[in-house]
């Protein structure tokens, strides 16, 4: 066989080999977009938001922290406490696109502003099927928190929340704001108490659908 010809033998077995990994990523991509379709079910639906994106839209940063990496933290947390009670929990990063069929579904979030100290805590919902559940959100943390309160929906972003299209819920969908990160006298407060208000945070759910086994957690002054 002539050096002429063993190339054009490998370079049809290259080609040969390329098409074969296109197929592959095809049937991949086809199941995964197949499985994103199918609804999931489970008791709660806990997002982290801006988790898992590395550009876009990041969430907030301050010199005390960063909102991507708090948001885990105290979804992480909540997540455990119920999953150790026996709470079915849809654990979500910000761009899970699966529909989700569930009792109650919030999502975390801190805030930040480009001058500080003009938010604090708030919280969004987009129907009035969701105002108990808000209601008794801030009943809760009003106890806790220690600066002022933002009015429900208070941004665009808080009432279109982009995620509410993947979360069908036989209760309510909520977008928890827990302070406002860009303000050093929150910040210094919100920071050492993560893991308790994802502690709060389940508690608040638990409350909610009625699952007996989450104590309120013992505040942290």
């Amino acid at each position: 066989m002539t050096k002429q010809a063993k190339g054009t033998k490998r370079n049809q077995s290259n080609l040969i080999a390329f098409l074969l990994l296109l197929i592959i990523v095809g049937i991949f991509v086809l199941l995964l977009t197949e499985y994103n379709k199918q609804p999931e079910d489970a008791d709660v639906y806990i997002q982290a938001g801006h988790e898992g994106r590395i550009f876009g839209n990041t969430g907030s940063v301050s010199k005390y922290g960063r909102e991507i990496d708090w948001t885990v933290i105290v979804a992480d947390e909540a997540t455990r406490i119920l999953r150790d009670a026996g709470v079915r929990v849809i654990r979500a990063k910000a761009d899970r696109k699966r529909v989700s069929h569930i009792k109650l579904a919030v999502s975390i979030h801190f805030d930040g502003s480009q001058h500080a100290c003009k938010t604090g805590a708030s919280i969004g919902f987009n129907h009035a099927s969701d105002r108990s559940a808000a209601k008794e959100w801030k009943r809760l943390y009003r106890d806790i928190f220690p600066f002022q309160w933002m009015k429900d929906n208070f941004s665009k972003n808080l009432k279109y929340y982009y995620n509410y299209r993947y979360t069908v819920a036989s209760d309510a969908e909520l977008v928890l704001e827990l302070g406002e990160m860009s303000c050093p006298a929150q910040a210094r407060w919100l920071s050492p108490r993560l893991e308790y208000l994802g502690a709060v945070v389940a508690y608040f759910m638990a409350e909610r659908i009625g699952v007996s086994g989450v104590d309120k957690p013992r505040f942290r002054p």
